[in-house]
Order: C-alpha cells, then sequence, then structure tokens
C-alpha cells in the first residue's frame, strides 16, 4: 500500500474516533444495582433526607455523562454510591430507634397492666384479710353478761363508770360525725381528693348537733359541744343524726344510719342515768348500757374511717402524726381510739387564756395547718362538778381554745389556706386522771386536742 493511501486510511480513523460516543463508567451500572435493591428501599422509608442526597448526586453523574464529563460522572458516581451507604446506614440505625421506642411502649402498656393487676390483687387481699377478721371476731365472741346487782357501793362505782363510758361514747361519737361532715373549702378528704364544697371556716357542731346531746342539770360531767364559731358552719337541727351534706362518704347513708342508732343509744343512756343519779332512789347504774353505747359508736367511727381509707394504700397518717409530735419533745401526745391526743394544762387564768398558753396553742396551730385532713376535737375537762350556771364560761374557754388553733384566725393563715374542722367538746369531771378527791385532783382540770385520725389504724 502507497504511503499516501495509509496516511488517508489514518485520517479517517482519526474522525471516526472522534465521532465515537464516551463509554458509560462501570461505578454508574453498579449504582443503578444498589439503587434497586432492598436497601435503597429500606433507606428511602427510615432516611428519605438521606436517600434524596444521593439520588442527587446521581443525577449529577448522568448530568455530567451527559456532558461528556467521564471523569466527572466517575467521580460523582462514586460519591452517590457512597451516599447511598450512608443512607442505608442510617436507615438501620432509625429503624432501631423505631423498634426501641415501640418495645417502650409495650413494656409501658405491660407495666400499666400489671400494675392494675397488683392493685386488684390487693383489694382482693384486703377484703379476703377484713372477712378473715370478721370471721374471728365472730367466733371468738363472748357473749354480753349482765352484771347482775351489787351493794350500794358498788353500785356508785358503777354509776360513775357509767357516766365515764358515757362520755367516751360521746367523744367517740364527735369524732364520727367530724369525720362524716362536710370538709371546708380546699380541704383535702382523708384519701387525698379535694371536696366540691365552699364553706368557709372550720365545721364545728352546735349546741344542738346530733351526736351530742346535752345532759340535764342532774347529770354532770357529760360531754357537750360548746357554742360554735361565727366562722363555724352549722349543720341543721332539723334532722337529727341526718346525712350531712356534701359529705361524699362511701356508704354515707349506711353510716348516717349507725350514727343515728349510736346517738339514740345515748340519748336513752342519758335519761337512765339521769334516773339512776337521783338520790333516795334504788335504781342500778345502767353500766351494761353504757357499755354498749360506748361500742355503737366505736363501730360507727370505725366505719367511717374504713369507708375513706383506700384498701392499696396502707394506713399511716396516723403514726406519721404521731412521731411528728413525740419528736418536737414538749407536747407528749397519746393515742387512744378517736386519734391522736396532746394534753394541755395551765392553759387559763380565770376565763382568759395566759401569754404561755396562747404561744402553747399557737405552736400548736401550726400543726393543725400542716394536717388539715385531721379534724380536730377540742376537749375540756373539769376538776369537779359544774353546774348550769356554770357551762357557758366553760364553753367561752373551749371557744377561746378553737380560735387559737384555727389556722384561719392566726398568723399561719397565710401558710395553711385549708381550714380543718375543729370542734369544741365540755367533758366536765366525768373522766378523771387522778383522785377526784385526793390533793392532786387539779390535774384532772385539762384540755384535750384530740387530732381525730381520718383513717383505720
Amino acid at each position: 500500500m502507497s504511503a499516501r493511501r495509509l496516511a488517508t486510511v489514518a485520517v479517517a480513523g482519526v474522525f471516526l474516533a472522534a465521532c465515537a460516543p464516551i463509554p458509560r463508567p462501570a461505578v454508574l451500572d453498579e449504582l443503578d444495582h444498589v439503587r434497586a435493591g432492598a436497601a435503597a428501599a429500606e433507606s428511602k422509608r427510615y432516611a428519605p433526607g438521606a436517600f434524596a442526597r444521593a439520588e442527587k448526586l446521581r443525577g449529577d453523574a448522568l448530568a455530567a455523562l451527559d456532558e461528556k464529563d467521564r471523569a466527572g460522572a466517575q467521580i460523582l458516581g462514586e460519591q452517590a454510591v457512597a451516599a447511598h451507604a450512608h443512607a442505608h446506614a442510617i436507615s438501620r440505625v432509625a429503624r432501631a430507634e423505631a423498634a426501641e421506642a415501640e418495645a417502650k411502649a409495650q413494656r409501658s402498656a405491660g407495666e400499666a397492666s400489671l400494675a392494675g393487676l397488683e392493685a386488684e390483687q390487693a383489694r382482693v387481699a384486703a377484703e379476703v384479710d377484713a372477712l378473715d377478721m370478721r370471721i374471728k371476731v365472730a367466733r371468738d365472741a363472748q357473749p354480753v353478761v349482765p352484771s347482775g346487782k351489787a351493794d350500794a357501793d358498788r353500785e356508785k362505782a358503777r354509776l360513775a363508770a357509767a357516766r365515764s363510758l358515757a362520755l367516751q361514747a360521746r367523744l367517740l361519737c364527735g369524732a364520727a360525725r367530724l369525720l362524716t361532715a362536710p370538709a371546708p373549702a380546699g380541704n383535702p378528704q382523708p384519701d387525698g381528693t379535694q371536696p366540691s364544697s365552699a364553706q368557709p371556716g372550720a365545721a364545728q357542731p352546735s349546741a344542738a348537733q346530733p351526736g351530742a346531746a346535752q345532759p340535764s342539770a342532774a347529770q354532770p360531767g357529760a360531754a357537750q359541744p360548746s357554742a360554735a364559731q361565727p366562722s363555724a358552719a352549722q349543720p341543721s337541727a332539723a334532722q337529727p343524726g341526718a346525712a350531712q351534706p356534701g359529705a361524699a362518704q362511701p356508704g354515707s347513708a349506711s353510716l348516717a344510719a349507725q350514727l343515728d342508732e349510736a346517738t339514740a343509744a345515748i340519748k336513752k343512756l342519758d335519761a337512765d342515768l339521769a334516773e339512776a343519779g337521783v338520790a333516795g332512789r334504788a335504781i342500778p347504774a345502767p353500766i351494761d348500757q353504757a357499755s354498749r353505747a360506748r361500742a355503737g359508736c366505736l363501730a360507727a367511727l370505725t366505719a367511717a374511717r374504713r369507708a375513706a381509707t383506700p384498701v392499696t394504700r396502707a394506713p399511716g397518717a396516723g403514726d406519721a402524726l404521731l412521731a411528728e409530735l413525740s419528736a418536737a419533745g414538749t407536747w407528749s401526745p397519746v393515742r387512744d381510739d378517736r386519734g391522736v391526743v396532746v394534753t394541755l394544762r395551765g392553759l387559763f387564768a380565770g376565763n382568759a387564756l395566759t401569754k404561755t398558753g396562747e404561744a402553747r396553742l399557737r405552736d400548736l396551730s401550726r400543726v393543725v395547718a400542716a394536717h388539715p385532713a385531721f379534724p380536730v376535737a377540742v376537749v375540756v375537762h373539769t376538776d369537779r362538778e359544774i353546774s348550769a350556771r356554770e357551762e357557758p364560761a366553760w364553753a367561752a374557754r373551749a371557744d377561746a381554745v378553737v380560735r387559737a388553733l384555727d389556722p384561719a384566725q392566726g398568723a399561719s393563715a397565710a401558710a395553711a389556706p385549708q381550714a380543718p374542722r375543729i370542734a369544741p367538746f365540755l367533758a366536765g369531771s366525768a373522766a378523771p386522771v387522778v383522785d377526784p378527791g385526793g390533793s392532786e385532783r387539779g390535774r384532772n382540770a385539762r384540755v384535750e386536742i384530740v387530732f381525730v385520725t381520718p383513717e383505720t389504724l
């Protein structure tokens, strides 16, 4: 072949090479394979932002290839493959987090279901324990044996004991009525709920309040609630023993009926005590009747506490208050069937509170304010029998103690927006702590501040 022909072929080859298309980089084929797989579908679902970035790099790579920029297409394609791998890693993290959230939700639902089952189990167990206790009490109960006749000295002692039991019955029924009475505005119920009533002030029984029947002049030493304070919520006198409106206690109708029955027993006991106390009449002292009256009032108080105590929560409010007062080192509290009792002496100079007495009551009012779920009974005891003429003066003393204890009346009013229920009672000389005829009989004159425990002991 001549040299001229070889040159012509070479020139034609050059022109043909210049017109041939640029070959597609292999990385773009790999990129198509990656974006068609399951990993890319998962990335598109759980990491849409990262998947969109990888798709943008792929589009840029294809655009560079269309512009004959093979090197640029190669670089952008490799970046797109790496971006898809990054998106897949992010999607795996997102999928794990979603699975973790779902597992936590299932765990929370399971824990809630378990808590409900445990609460139901606790309720059923408490009911079983209560039934077992009732069965045991019924099985072990001894029939009441009548006291029978006795000589004159023993009958006199029985009469004094019956009067003391009658006093205890009144105080127990009074405590039960404090628990079932409407709570003042903002005052929490024993179960922690807020009452709906908006009665201002402390709920205090008036002299005609059911459950605290006044004795006749021939029967000294019986408990009488003194005159109510101006801020007191007065119960209606039209229905003796009727359920107080707004009490909202479980089984309030049955509690009211039980209290009515106990009150009726006290009234009958009052009449029998008055008759037995008449000089010259040989009538047996109603000691058995007094015991039954006290038992009836204690049963009513226990029923009121059980109605307000959640079976799924262990009681302990009374224990906490007793521990708090004991830790103070100045109150010497004790516990009886009514609740936690603080006894104070020497509060009065005549009918007025002393400076020391006011200071003591002011300190105690802070405890009253800190425990608004506890109704407070102010019980005034005397060291001798008082006449009907003296009762107003002693009632005024009781009212002075109530005013000093009421947080709404004292310095702790700002710190105690909740008004506790405080009720005064005159106990007379029916419950002496020392010999009424001895040299220390003055110790019988005292004031008991009773924090009525709102739940079962």
